[in-house]
């Protein structure tokens, strides 16, 4: 029994340490592709968010967990740990395998190969729910990143328009707040004690004022109680999808380990020790090894500014943060992909299509490579548990 649960903790362990180290440079890409700072402010911003949006999913993904956790298989199939064990092990090959290779892969499109690979040979073509894989997984997952590319496509052409219209004013790209005092704020009634006459006094009062305009103009002003430029903003939106990015992954793992664990006959609740390992694990692998995959995205696609990663980044977290509460299980592969690729088609001349293409190979080819070392794994660990067993 033990035995059981301890490779299923071993492969939850391995599975969200490659993930965090493909996908922490879709939260932080843009941070150093416009110039903001460098890698290792970058990734270490990505990979705090990443683990509070981790812990976050044990509490505000529960739909997530259980479009992962039950109703894949059909009705009547018996579900074995050693598919399950298989199912984490070949996503787990694949991400490991594209991470190497620098290229941005999907943990959940791996996960779908895996499940759809292993399951074939487990327990039959006919013990899989396809229709419910196909539409609870798939489909949220082919359609993200095209809403992502058009909604950041979109954006930057409001933006454009807009600077053209404006093409003679200084970008307004700092929000400056103050106090003032307010010497007309407050008249006091005062009584003249020499004569008994009424004077009235002007008491100032301070009154907070609030001015937006061109981060060098604020920086001319007064000293300012406080300033929030687009670079501050960008690094919330950067951290806001790394953020979602563990609330939208970590239940997905936690979901097939806690399943493997279940089905090794173990009764004790392992749900808050998963979601800290797998957490645990996101973090170790975007903090050691998230550099290669962050280098691609942020230099190899497309050139980009503060306002151009911005939005980018808002449009990821807009999408992946919400799927993951609702149970959509949105790749921020995609998602992120896609808008920094509708940035490039702002500026097709700066976008780099060899990479593209590259990247959208890789996609297509994450399905049957997951599906394909799954298959392996499970000859493997339906032999492994069989010694376990017997021994």
């Amino acid at each position: 029994m033990m035995y059981g649960v301890a490779l299923a903790l071993a492969a939850a362990a391995a599975i969200a340490y490659v993930n965090g180290a493909n996908d922490v440079s879709k939260g932080v890409a843009t941070l150093v592709g416009s110039g903001v700072t460098d890698y290792r402010r970058a990734i270490l911003w990505g990979s705090f968010c990443t683990g509070l949006g981790g812990l976050g999913g044990a509490v505000f993904a529960n739909a997530m967990v259980g479009t992962f956790g039950k109703g894949l298989l059909s009705q009547g199939t018996v579900p074995t740990q050693a598919a399950a064990l298989a199912t984490i092990i070949g996503a787990a090959a694949w991400v490991a395998i594209a991470t190497r290779a620098g290229l941005p892969v999907s943990t959940t499109h791996a996960i779908v190969g895996s499940i759809a690979g292993v399951g074939s040979v487990a327990y039959g073509f006919h013990g899989l729910k396809w229709a419910s894989l196909w539409g609870r997984i798939a489909m949220p997952l082919m359609i993200s990143p095209m809403v992502a590319l058009g909604l950041t496509y979109l954006g930057i052409r409001i933006l454009k328009l807009k600077e053209q219209k404006e093409v003679s004013t200084p970008l307004s790209d700092c929000v400056c707040a103050d106090v003032e005092a307010d010497v007309e704020g407050v008249l006091v009634l005062m009584q003249n004690s020499s004569d008994g006459s009424a004077l009235v006094s002007a008491i100032s009062s301070p009154e907070l004022h609030f001015k937006v305009a061109p981060k060098e103009t604020c920086s001319l002003e007064q000293p300012h109680l406080m300033a929030v430029t687009l670079s501050h903003l960008h690094w919330f939106t950067s951290g806001a999808t790394s953020f979602a990015r563990g609330l939208n992954d970590a239940p997905k793992m936690a979901a097939i380990v806690l399943a493997a664990i279940a089905l090794s006959g173990e009764k004790t609740d392992f749900r808050v020790p998963v979601f800290v390992l797998v957490t645990t694990g996101m973090v170790m692998g975007s903090w050691v090894a998230g550099r290669r995959v962050t280098s691609v995205l942020a230099e190899k696609v497309t050139k980009m500014n503060h306002q151009e990663g911005l939005l980018a980044n808002l449009v990821t977290a807009a999408l992946v943060g919400p799927g993951a509460a609702f149970g959509l299980p949105m790749s921020t592969t995609h998602v992120s992909s896609g808008a920094i690729v509708g940035l490039g088609l702002q500026k097709n001349s700066t976008l780099n299509w060899k990479t593209v293409r590259e990247m959208l190979l890789a996609w297509i080819v994450t399905l049957p490579s997951a599906a394909l070392l799954g298959i392996l794994a499970y000859a493997v660990s339906r032999t492994i548990l069989m010694w376990f067993l017997a021994a």
